[in-house]
């Protein structure tokens, strides 16, 4: 061994001879029970805490008393409420919200305007929308029919004539022309069904109310009998018009509705006498007008027993024989 090797041997047997060497224990074991509270690790640093700790002792045992007494704070605080959150982890926690909420406020687009949702919807879709919003709050119903533009003898005949278009718009393809059969028929039975009704309903509308300054006064009159004749005239041209099918059975919807409209023009031409007799003037043109019309269309319907009894009854009411009135036998004078 080196004289240096020879010389920390020495020095260490010395120190351990000081010591008391293992102090009794094996290497790593803990202090005895009856030493200080600091544990020896088995080299005589235990016995040389104690030798040189007087008085770190009780400052030692006053520092654990310290950090058992707060930790006994903090379980007690933990049971009653929650441990608050450091101040810097909170503010962090706010802020990475905070960059969240502007990340997702940016992704999101803006809102559109709602004419501008509105515009590029065709009438079918507006329709639509609006019958939805209505069957799911009834009581919009009220309302919307008091802001609806009231209809008018030209937006009735307008819709006639959409609704006549739909119903040609319907017929199956056919390279040789449209089909008078069964198959046809039903095809479009739906779309002759919605003219129908729709030729009653504003029928029953306009003639509900009956004719302006007529007494006693009718709110919602028409103000000129020739409103009421123009839209008799318009829709019984397009009753003329309705599909005539190969079996009878299917032309019952064309014939209830020329029969309907009949019974309007007998009714037209009974309120318009009325109307006349309180004092009204009817111009003679417009008269032979109506008078020609009625002919016509009685002539179209296939059927001059519809529109018989409202001939005679123009007849009678202002003397314009038609081309299915009978003519007036004069009354014979005597001399």
């Amino acid at each position: 061994m080196s004289q240096q090797g020879h010389w920390k041997a020495s020095a260490l047997a010395a120190t351990f001879s000081a010591s008391g060497g293992f102090s009794g224990t094996a290497w790593g074991a803990a202090r005895a029970p009856h030493m200080s509270g600091e544990i020896g690790f088995g080299m005589g640093f235990g016995v040389a805490a104690a030798q040189g700790g007087s008085h770190a002792a009780p400052e030692a045992e006053a520092r654990r008393q310290k950090r058992k007494a707060s930790s006994e704070d903090d379980e007690s605080m933990g049971s009653s409420s929650p441990t608050p959150e450091p101040a810097g982890r909170k503010t962090r926690r706010m802020a990475d919200g905070l960059r969240r909420s502007r990340a997702a406020d940016a992704a999101a687009p803006n809102e559109v305007a709602l004419d501008k949702l509105l515009e590029p919807l065709e009438e079918k879709s507006l329709r639509q929308l609006l019958d939805t919003l209505v069957a799911q709050n009834p009581q919009l119903a009220a309302q919307v029919r008091q802001l609806v533009p009231k209809p008018t003898v030209t937006s009735a005949c307008s819709q006639l004539e959409r609704l006549e278009r739909r119903l040609q718009a319907a017929f199956p393809y056919n390279k040789s022309g449209p089909s008078a059969d069964d198959y046809t028929y039903h095809r479009v039975r739906p779309a002759l069904e919605e003219l129908r009704d729709t030729i009653v309903m504003y029928l029953d509308h306009f003639t509900h109310y009956g004719l302006a300054g007529s007494q006693p006064p009718v709110p919602n009159a028409l103000p000129h009998p020739a409103e009421w004749f123009d839209l008799l005239t318009h829709a019984t041209d397009v009753a003329v018009r309705m599909p005539k099918w190969d079996r009878p059975e299917n032309n019952a919807i064309r014939r209830e509705t020329l029969r309907l409209l009949a019974d309007g023009w007998l009714r037209a031409i009974m309120a318009t006498a009325r109307w006349t007799a309180e004092g009204h003037i009817v111009g003679r043109d417009m008269l032979s007008q109506w008078a020609l019309q009625l002919d016509r269309l009685s002539a179209g319907a296939a059927d001059p027993a519809l529109f018989r009894p409202a001939a005679h009854a123009f007849q009678r009411s202002f003397g314009h024989r038609t081309a299915h009135a009978p003519p007036r036998v004069p009354l014979e004078t005597t001399t």
